[in-house]
């Protein structure tokens, strides 16, 4: 170790040294790397990144040797022979790649101390190749117990750095880098302990030219090159995949999600299903036997008169119109599935025609009088007498929907329907003096399959496709829905519809005779 220590410190120039070592250790990082990365890979997708972290040893290993190399001061004029230091870093680059892909590509033990060996030996024929590639005038020798020393250090270190990699672990990189680096450095400066010349005599004083430390640094920097574009090319690859796997992530929540909200939705229409099918079939069973319920009343003496036959008659009215509110009920919910289906698969279909504004308005209010007598709300019609051109039994859906959810969980005591020309078009605004909603629920009431309620406006019903629907059908006629709410204060919900407005013209007197 001393005559280690002693030929760095005398025989090199401690600034490439340096260098060397440098570029060494931030080289074997990036090695460590890109082999932990391409551990983790599949097979298919490992062995381009097996190629990739080769490359980048073999290109430290040999600049490293090369600055080294460089940095040796002799008195005596050196050279290198072209050929043979060009063979030097093939083979650094093919020996790394062999090692590098028997250790990785293993499925035990074995097979990675065979890949660590053949790394070592690499490394080890890589520098000998060099140092006969270096030419000097002088006398050589070779202590042969160093030069065995050198090999040993290349391949156990070796061995222990791609072992590091293997086994894993919190610093299982700082660990490969470690003994990589030793591996490289303690084999270049025990051969170059090995490397014994006499220099033949030289007329005065020798030195190396200064073109060597120009030289080095023109290797360093083309090296460092080199290793930074190998780093680059793994933060790219786990930036990449990284952002996939966010994407993937948020696809998996956004179909959970999906998932969830239709597993509920199918809970909640069995629920709106049943409710009136089972009123339709109650009623429909009384109805069937209202003739033999009438006929065990009347005594056996008792003569059928008229008021029996109007006891019937008022009796089967009576289930008559229940019948037929629960089968529109049903109806109802049914038509906003085929409708939901139907946009969904982009089958909608407008029929746009002109039509008074004010007048779909009033109809939309004369509809739900009854219902805003029971909950004790006002309703007002604000609108000109305006002709637009869209489709009105559309628009009417849209209103319907948007006042009946006003009525059933605003709670609200006014509520205002509008009609007024707007920027671009015509727009209809139902609002409420009511509840409101939450900002956080404002994004998701346009949803499918959802419905923001407590538990006593769950009682109410409903599918959660309404807001859906209506949002559809203003997208359909190239305009859109949009909604504005303060809790405790209302909501105002807005539909624009990008239709040319004329105010409406009295019909025409006929002639006179």
């Amino acid at each position: 170790m001393l005559q280690i220590a002693h030929t760095i410190h005398s025989d090199h120039d401690l600034g490439l040294v340096l260098l060397a070592g440098l570029l060494c250790a931030f080289g074997s990082w990036v090695v460590s790397r890109l082999y932990r990365h391409a551990l983790d890979r599949p097979r298919a997708q490992a062995m381009s990144w097996y190629f990739l972290t080769a490359m980048t040893a073999g290109v430290t290993i040999w600049c490293t040797h090369f600055i080294a190399i460089l940095a040796y001061q002799l008195d005596a004029p050196a050279s290198f022979h072209l050929s043979l230091t060009f063979a030097s870093l093939i083979i650094a680059i093919l020996g790394s790649t062999l090692g590098i892909v028997v250790a990785g590509t293993s499925g035990g033990g074995a097979r990675m101390v065979l890949g660590g060996v053949i790394f070592g030996l690499a490394i080890s024929a890589m520098h000998y190749t060099g140092m006969v590639a270096y030419r000097v005038q002088g006398i050589i020798t070779w202590d042969m117990v160093y030069l065995g020393l050198s090999v040993v250090f290349a391949t156990t270190l070796s061995v222990a750095a791609l072992y590091f990699a293997c086994r894993g672990g919190r610093f299982n990189v700082l660990k490969m880098t470690g003994m990589l680096t030793a591996a490289i450095l303690a084999l270049h400066f025990t051969g170059m302990a090995a490397f014994q010349v006499t220099p033949l005599a030289v007329h005065g004083h020798y030195d190396n030219p200064a073109e060597y430390t120009l030289i080095a640094l023109t290797v360093a920097g083309t090296a460092l090159i080199i290793v930074l574009a190998a780093l680059f090319s793994h933060f790219v690859e786990t930036r990449t995949r990284n952002e996939s796997i966010e994407e993937l992530r948020k696809a998996r929540d956004a179909a959970e999600s999906a998932s969830r909200a239709k597993s509920e939705f199918m809970s909640v229409l069995s629920h709106e299903l049943r409710t009136p099918l089972t009123i339709v079939i109650g009623y429909a069973a009384f109805m069937s036997k209202l003739k033999n319920h009438t006929a065990s009343k009347i005594g056996p003496d008792e003569m059928i008169t008229a008021a029996h036959f109007d006891s019937i008659g008022d009796q089967a009215e009576l289930y008559g119109q229940r019948i037929k509110s629960a089968s529109g009920h049903l109806l109802t919910i049914i038509n906003d599935i085929l409708d939901y289906t139907s946009m969904e698969l982009n089958n909608l279909a407008l029929n746009k025609t002109p039509f008074s504004a004010r007048s779909l308005l009033e109809e939309v209010a004369d509809q739900f009088q009854g219902m805003a007598r029971e909950k004790g709300t006002v309703l007002h019609v604000q609108s000109a007498d305006l002709t637009l051109t869209a489709d009105r039994g559309r628009s009417l859906q849209i209103l319907i929907n948007l006042l009946g959810n006003a009525l059933k969980f605003s709670k609200a005591t006014e509520i205002h329907l509008r009609g007024r020309p707007a920027p671009g078009g015509f727009c209809f605004e139902v609002e409420d003096n009511g509840a409101g909603i939450a900002p956080q629920n404002l994004a998701r009431i346009f949803d499918a399959f959802t419905q923001i309620e407590d538990a006593e406006d769950r009682a109410e019903g409903g599918t959660g496709l309404g807001l859906a629907i209506c949002k559809k059908l203003a997208l359909g006629h190239g305009g859109d829905i949009t909604v504005d709410s303060t809790l405790g204060q209302g909501t105002r919900f807005t539909v624009l519809f990008p239709s040319p407005v004329a105010e409406t013209q009295a019909p025409a007197l006929p002639a006179a005779a």
